[in-house]
């Protein structure tokens, strides 16, 4: 950024700390489209990035006084915009609603995600992902969330308790997670919902 931008940036976001209104319109007009823009990749509805984008506002003006002048304002506006979004993904592992939208919303942008994980290139990735896992770990894995069978059921086969079974699940899921995105970057908001609510 040149110095007299950068310049003029420290004195908007100075004024909005002091609690300037003419500050924030400015700084929400500047930044409203590329938040919108950066929210919409992620969750692929346009009601849905509108409504985030309003919140990623009224956000940073609940938090003005907190806000350091001297540190990147587009950094901190888009943390808040990363923070809300996982948010909303959280919300919608537990909204069957909400999943369902997201399902239909990113399915017509990428297409099928049913053909994109039946293409033989996807199911070898996702087996080879699956392989990383310890065999214990990915056994109980399997047992719970493939075969649907329960908690108890499992934890009374391998001998253990139910707790350990939801570690097993809890830290097999946080690796999947982290390694489906590596294949799937343009449809990570896709699988990180799949295998969040899993």
């Amino acid at each position: 950024m040149p110095h007299d931008d950068r310049k003029s940036e420290i004195d908007l976001v100075n004024a909005l700390k002091k609690g300037s209104h003419q500050a924030f319109e400015q700084l929400y007009h500047q930044y409203k489209r590329p938040i919108y823009l950066n929210l919409h990749r992620l969750v692929h509805q346009h009601e849905v990035a509108e409504e985030l984008t309003h919140d990623v506002f009224l956000r940073i003006w609940q938090l003005r006084e907190e806000i350091n002048a001297d540190k990147s304002f587009p950094a901190f506006i888009r943390r808040i915009a990363a923070n809300l979004a996982i948010d909303f993904y959280r919300r919608a592992a537990l909204d069957k609603k909400i999943q369902e939208e997201l399902i239909s919303a990113a399915t017509e942008r990428f297409g099928s995600l049913v053909e994109e994980i039946n293409c033989a290139e996807n199911q070898v990735i996702i087996k080879s992902v699956m392989q990383k896992l310890p065999p214990r770990r990915r056994e109980i894995f399997m047992l719970c969330k493939l075969e649907g069978k329960s908690y108890s059921e499992v934890a009374h086969l391998f001998g253990i308790s139910q707790g350990t079974v939801n570690d097993h699940i809890v830290k097999a899921t946080k690796f999947l997670r982290s390694e489906l995105a590596k294949h799937y970057p343009h449809s990570y908001p896709l699988f990180f919902l799949f295998i969040f609510s899993l």
